[in-house]
């Protein structure tokens, strides 16, 4: 008797410990999913599912790409914030290296958002390179700082708003 009590106690337990996206993956996964692929017709037609949170840190965007005979989660990349690019290059680039945003932008050899986008397209593979060669050591372990924690996007709209014009006056 006292084995049948454990086995639902143990079970709520493991259901408190899982975290909300847990939950919600569990459930797209084992009721949403199956639902979307018996509705789809032979042609291959799919399906996205999008699915919006409001955090302290902007709204998260995921996807959800569904055809017919597999599914997979396709994370959405979203838009940097200007703010939150100017607040991490301050950190991690201009205090550590003292390079203004000016030269920085010199240094990369950027003249608009396109080659903005070259640069960081592989997740700045190509920025890294142009940093190292040009012997930026400082610049270099803050970029991939921001890398790491995943503010490069937000980087990247920073650096298109000075190309716009739109330069902070601490980093003139």
């Amino acid at each position: 008797m006292k084995k049948l009590l454990l086995i639902p106690a143990f079970a709520a337990f493991l259901f408190a410990n899982q975290t909300e996206t847990q939950i919600l993956q569990k459930e797209i996964n084992s009721q949403i999913i199956p639902q979307i692929k018996e509705s789809l017709d032979k042609d291959g037609e799919s399906v996205i599912i999008l699915r919006v949170t409001k955090s302290s840190n902007g709204l998260l965007i995921q996807s959800y790409n569904v055809k017919k005979g597999f599914s997979k989660f396709v994370p959405f990349e979203t838009k940097g914030d200007y703010n939150v690019g100017f607040k991490y290059y301050s950190k991690y680039i201009f205090k550590p290296a003292k390079i203004k945003v000016t030269d920085f932008i010199k240094i990369i050899g950027a003249k608009n958002d396109k080659d903005l986008d070259k640069l960081f397209a592989n997740n700045g593979e190509l920025l890294i390179k142009k940093l190292e060669e040009e012997k930026q050591v400082y610049a270099v372990k803050g970029l991939k700082s921001i890398i790491q924690k995943g503010k490069l996007n937000d980087l990247k709209e920073f650096l298109k708003g000075v190309l716009g014009g739109k330069v902070p006056a601490s980093c003139s």
